[in-house]
């Protein structure tokens, strides 16, 4: 791609970008950068997107109580993803406090963005409210009832286009940065959940590989 059709691909996606905030009557920073072009991204795989999102799944059943952590570390090293789990998720599961359950509990929203990647959801949601794991059909699901993740980690998935994904990220930089400037000015975000915009953000920009930083140390920059 040559750096004019890069350059219009660029912006283009930061005008439609802001064009969404205009019509939301979310604030806007003319001067925020664009994000990088499809030239210059790697997504990740759709087994590592499967993987990312089978842990997490069970990671998820611990921090709202439905399983103990125990039985849910016997169930990743049965799976042989226990290797694949991180840093920051084993320490959780070693030591579920109250605390990090509740923090735990947010990565909802990382899932969902996870399988409307891999088009198992159709849309990613205004981001003003929680989303609902129990509307995710258990077929499209990794775990739950007779499901074994590696079937779904090992099943051809198909990623959402490169396009697809960047528009969603550039969009969500653009969220996030608005709430950063609302809680720095002490002005109430009502219109969007800055904790929602966030964990996208963060789920994307994993997708993206975003400084090729891994799933415990991405950053959410603005």
């Amino acid at each position: 791609m040559t750096d004019i059709l890069k350059n219009k691909e660029e912006l283009s996606r930061k005008e439609k970008s802001q064009e969404i905030l205009k019509k939301e009557g979310i604030k806007i920073n003319f001067n925020l950068p664009h994000i990088e072009s499809e030239e210059e991204t790697t997504l990740r795989t759709s087994k590592e997107v499967a993987t990312r999102v089978s842990i997490l799944a069970i990671t998820n059943l611990v921090a709202f109580d439905s399983i103990d952590s125990e039985e849910a570390i016997s169930y990743l090293k049965e799976c042989n993803l226990w290797e694949s789990t991180t840093s920051d998720e084993k320490d959780f599961l070693q030591n579920p406090t109250e605390d990090k359950k509740f923090q735990e509990t947010w990565k909802c929203e990382c899932i969902w963005v996870l399988l409307w990647a891999l088009q198992l959801v159709d849309t990613l949601p205004f981001p003003n409210e929680l989303c609902d794991l129990n509307d995710i059909p258990l077929e499209k699901y990794p775990i739950g009832g007779e499901n074994d993740p590696n079937d779904f980690i090992n099943s051809n998935h198909q990623l959402r286009s490169k396009a697809e994904i960047l528009d969603a990220n550039d969009l969500y930089y653009r969220y996030h940065w608005a709430c950063v400037d609302a809680r720095l000015n002490n002005l109430e975000m009502t219109l969007i959940d800055s904790g929602i915009v966030y964990e996208r953000q963060y789920a994307l920009n994993w997708l993206i590989s975003y400084m090729g930083q891994e799933w415990d140390d991405v950053s959410c920059d603005t």
